[in-house]
């Protein structure tokens, strides 16, 4: 709860304790005395406060209640007439709020940040049918010069064209070099045709898009994350690296999926470790994905506390890669987005989900499921 300040009822019996003070001779504030304390410590220590914090408690009695009358003061000495001044300082009014009314301020607004994010954690997408669905993880799609053009417009022709698909970008949607600017040098395209090519495939492409994340590269200037969001229109969830996301059907199936732009770890031997780190060590899921790496890969596992998942990888479309030349780095052809079909009347854990590191192949099959189950 915010802090509500002082009452108007201890700010009266505040100021009025001053001014009984000042009436049995304690000096007022400023004043230089022999005779003990002034009447603001005074009052202080009559009401048990501490007098280290007396001119602020003095300060919020003032605008709560009403100033103090100084002309109260009586001295109990004559000769305490001699070093009471003959003039009175100004007062000016503080140059900004409190601290408590900045604490309270950030409160709230902590607490509203705090809600957002938790949000952000396993929210749902409705689907709105019990048919099967597909969902495409869209790899890193790098749109420049480096991009496999030809193939990406080929899959967004099939992800727009085919029934019951909703897709999810990895992210690393354009190079965006950020504080590596230099590389533009290397590259014939500028920052202004790299946001033409992300407002395209962001709302112009046709793509179902369910999730977008924001991977290292959307992240290099932070301009273009922003930028990102100020054309998301449909008000698709953008989520920085990793979201995980429920996909909820009308007759109460649910799939769990972790998606993110990497997971943590990884191995020579094993190109989905991260994935398998986390189905073993983080949050139960059905799907666990990534990309990044511009490799792919899938594994359908049953672990050890009966869960079925899939653990995959999309390799992307950037198929020029000079630093991936440079350090022996294999170029995948396959991969670039994986398919996973969803069936969710399917009771069989093994057959609610089907991969595919082939799209078009896996477009086929989601629309056969969905033919084959509406004749039936």
């Amino acid at each position: 709860m915010p802090n509500p300040g002082i009452s108007e009822e201890t700010a009266k019996q505040f100021i009025e304790a001053v001014e009984e003070q000042l009436k049995l001779g304690r000096v007022p504030k400023g004043t230089v005395s022999k005779n003990g304390p002034g009447a603001l410590a005074a009052a202080c220590e009559k009401l048990g406060y501490s007098g280290g914090g007396a001119s602020s408690r003095l300060a919020s009695a003032e605008r709560k209640y009403r100033k103090v009358d100084w002309s109260l003061y009586r001295p109990a000495d004559p000769q305490e007439q001699t070093n009471t001044p003959v003039f009175d300082l100004p007062e000016f009014p503080t140059d900004d709020i409190s601290a408590e009314d900045m604490l309270d301020h950030l409160q709230r607004r902590f607490e509203k940040k705090l809600a957002h994010e938790d949000a952000k954690t396993w929210f749902k997408v409705k689907i709105k049918t019990n048919d099967p669905v597909g969902l495409a993880v869209v790899g890193d799609p790098h749109l420049g010069t480096h991009c496999n053009i030809p193939l990406l417009r080929r899959d967004v022709d099939i992800l727009r064209n085919t029934e019951g698909m909703l897709a999810v970008n990895i992210g690393d949607t354009a190079d965006n070099w950020g504080r590596m600017v230099y590389l533009y040098a290397e590259d014939d395209i500028s920052r202004p045709t790299e946001r033409k090519l992300a407002r395209w495939f962001l709302k112009d492409a046709g793509v179902p898009w369910a999730v977008w994340l924001h991977g290292n590269h959307d992240t290099m200037h932070s301009e273009f994350s922003t930028f990102l969001k100020s054309e998301n229109v449909a008000q698709i969830p953008m989520v920085d690296w990793r979201a995980k996301f429920c996909l909820t059907f009308p007759g109460g199936g649910e799939i769990r999926v972790d998606a993110a732009h990497n997971h943590k770890g990884t191995s020579v031997y094993n190109r989905l470790h991260g994935q398998k780190r986390a189905a073993l060590w983080d949050e139960d899921a059905d799907i666990y994905v990534a990309g990044h790496h511009h490799t792919w890969g899938l594994t359908h596992e049953e672990l050890d506390d009966g869960r079925v998942v899939w653990m995959a990888r999309a390799r992307g479309y950037k198929w020029i890669d000079e630093y991936a030349t440079r350090h022996n780095f294999h170029r995948d052809e396959y991969g670039s987005t994986i398919l996973f079909v969803i069936d969710p009347e399917e009771e069989n854990a093994v057959r609610r989900i089907s991969a595919f590191a082939d799209l078009e192949e896996g477009a086929e099959y989601l629309s056969w499921k969905r033919a084959k189950k509406k004749a039936a």
